[in-house]
């Protein structure tokens, strides 16, 4: 049923290390024989084999109350190693931002011709949309909108999905709930723990979509692409179904004998424990067993954890039943892809609420993201590893370009609450031999803050660090060698989200701050970054105590034809009044002209009775497409279209 042939080959894991630490800015150059992380990975000839790793891996971490911090997102433990190769550079195709020619304005993207998944898709001609429970779908009109077709979506709210042709493919998590799809007949008893779910749905007829069949996986969703009708999908899986024995009471006596028991069950356990699982049901017929094939299943030689990072190619033409496979004993949690490549990075989980000021700088010092490469062209086929100092902000902190994977990362993890000394940097990667090795590295910017904000360029890095200013960075990375920064721009609060807006011009959406950091709402910038060396802010747009998602979600950020849209909420001073709708903006040259914030059917903002009357918040806009001359803004109650050039509300049209 499933296609597995996979090319696998045993490849080396990497990453380049002797770094200095330097001033701001300074950069660091791999040295000529350079020192490095990782280890060669190896494949399995038989089942047995993959199973006695994972028991000898095991065996070293079990304790009185089994294996700890193992849930959807446990740890991957990082541990030096060593590989060589001859340096090689390998091909990569330029990514531009530029929207392909069409006019509709689809899902933002961070790479043309790689879609994202989100929770609004639309062809042109249907709009399809993930609210409250149901798959909706809409026809636009030249005046208005027409309520099609819903699905209903039971006993799960996906948060995700794709779109190719008349398939929809819908994409979310669950707990195990009683059904318990994946016990199967694996004979051992499976506690709650994460699912995620795959569902495929027939919507050629657009008021009678059909589900088709739906598969249920073992794991953690990380993160999904399409590339014309090859789907590939992400997930993490932690081990499964082990009925841990606990200390029947206090003392070391109970503990060290729950350790022992735990130990035997280790011991006893079988590759069901550790492998993913899949269930499908499909045309009433229900299929299950090993998500991945033990061949398919690589290790590295120094120990990277005990979960399981899945990579999964559907051609969605032929639907979801068959699938191509490729796995690593690793987790992934961000997960960054071009067309013929895709890039898992690895944080190793940490608790770091329950460490001391202390511990926590300690941790953060030594903290390394590693990233996977997989060639995703066809088959999906592993291929090469590496490590960066830091964490990872989102997708954005990574880029391919020129024969290079650019990473930027911040040595502090991603959390507000963080008060110790941080810096951050961008690590220069290339393929050499069988490893992704750190050719060049820039560090020392922003210190004690973190990274807000990313973009890759072509061969120029925009980074926004934020603690109580707003330095954004334009790093030169023409050469990959010597990357350095080339200029610097120091503002009151920060930008999230940054896109190209041509000709030397780029937006940056985040929060308006005052002198001590504090934020005081949406702000909308525009700078000059034509000459890299010295970046202006030629203008911006401000909303007082607003907020817009897209500041944290790309996908609701709309640039189309001059126009920026997002959506924005916030309440009045004294928390009386509420006001949401779309943020609309124009770029006008080198200036931003605020037009209006369109609201979905009344006026704004809302206050009094009207508070409970209305239920604004049902109203406030989740997403905003652009299809031939109107503006589709999605909201949970409906969709409310208005006219791109005059900007005057048509119609609103409840779900």
């Amino acid at each position: 049923m499933r296609r597995l042939t996979i090319l696998l080959t045993a490849v080396a894991v990497l990453t380049s290390a002797c770094a200095e630490v330097g001033t701001v800015g300074s950069t660091t150059t791999a040295p000529t024989t350079p020192g490095v992380f990782g280890a060669a990975l190896h494949s399995f000839d038989q089942c047995e084999d993959l199973l006695d790793y994972y028991i000898e891996q095991a065996m070293p971490l079990v304790g009185p109350y089994g294996l700890p911090g193992y849930g959807p997102y446990g740890p991957a433990f990082l541990e030096e190693d060593a590989a060589g190769g001859a340096p090689r550079r390998f091909a990569m195709p330029s990514t531009t931002q530029a929207s392909a020619a069409k006019d509709y304005s689809g899902t933002n993207v961070q790479v043309a011709g790689v879609d994202e998944a989100d929770i609004v898709k639309t062809d042109g001609n249907r709009i399809f949309a993930l609210v409250n429970g149901f798959l909706q779908i809409a026809i636009p009109r030249s005046d208005g909108v027409d309520i099609a077709g819903s699905l209903e979506l039971r006993d799960w709210w996906p948060g995700q999905m794709l779109l190719f042709d008349d398939t929809v493919l819908l994409i979310g998590q669950d707990w195990q709930s009683g059904r318990q799809p994946l016990a199967g007949e694996m004979g051992i008893a499976v506690p709650q723990s994460m699912v995620t779910r795959l569902a495929q749905v027939d919507v050629s007829d657009p008021y009678r979509p059909e589900l088709i069949q739906t598969l249920w996986l073992d794991g953690g969703y990380v993160s999904s692409r399409l590339v014309g009708s090859r789907a590939t999908v992400a997930i993490t899986s932690s081990p499964v179904g082990f009925d841990w024995a606990y200390p029947e009471g206090s003392g070391l006596r109970s503990e060290r004998v729950a350790t022992s028991k735990n130990r035997q069950i280790i011991r006893d356990s079988k590759l069901d424990n550790w492998l993913p699982y899949y269930v499908l049901e499909s045309a009433g017929r229900t299929t299950e067993g090993r998500l991945l094939d033990c061949s398919s299943v690589m290790a590295p030689n120094e120990f990277s954890g005990l979960n399981t990072l899945s990579i999964l190619t559907f051609d969605l033409e032929d639907g979801i039943g068959s699938w191509d496979d490729a796995g690593v004993v690793a987790s992934g949690s961000t997960l960054y892809a071009t067309a013929e490549r895709v890039y898992v990075a690895t944080q190793p989980w940490m608790n770091w609420g329950l460490l001391a000021e202390d511990e926590i700088r300690n941790k953060a010092e030594g903290y390394r993201s590693r990233i996977h490469m997989f060639d995703t062209s066809g088959s999906p086929r592993y291929v090469a590893s590496g490590e960066v100092t830091g964490f990872l902000l989102n997708q954005f902190s990574m880029d391919e370009y020129d024969g290079s994977l650019r990473v930027a990362s911040t040595t502090a993890p991603q959390d507000r609450w963080w008060s110790g000394e941080s810096e951050s940097l961008v690590t220069i990667l290339q393929l050499e031999g069988n490893r992704l090795a750190e050719v060049g590295r820039i560090d020392g910017l922003g210190r004690g803050e973190r990274i807000f904000g990313v973009r890759f360029i072509d061969d120029i890095g925009y980074v926004v660090t934020f603690r109580q200013t707003d330095p954004l960075y334009t790093i030169d990375l023409s050469n990959p060698s010597r990357p350095k920064v080339a200029g610097e721009l120091e503002l009151l609060g920060y930008s999230a989200y940054l896109h190209p807006a041509g000709d030397g011009l780029l937006l940056g959406l985040g929060q308006d701050a005052d002198k001590t950091g504090r934020t005081k709402g949406t702000k909308l910038s525009l700078f000059d970054v034509s000459d890299p060396a010295h970046p202006m802010k030629i203008d911006q747009v401000t909303m007082d105590g607003g907020y817009s998602q897209a500041e944290n979600d790309h996908h609701a950020f709309t640039f189309w034809n001059g126009l920026v849209l997002a959506p924005y909420e916030g309440w009045g001073r004294d928390g009386s009044s509420y006001d949401s709708g779309v943020l609309a903006v124009r770029v006008n040259g080198r200036r931003l002209t605020f037009e209006k914030v369109l609201r979905a059917f009344e006026d704004g903002p809302i206050s009094g009775k009207d508070m409970e009357r209305l239920e604004p918040w049902r109203w406030t806009p989740i997403r905003t497409i652009v299809i031939g001359p109107n503006i589709y803004t999605i909201t949970q109650g409906g969709i409310a279209v208005h006219d791109f050039d005059t900007l005057d509300r048509i119609t609103f049209e409840r779900f």
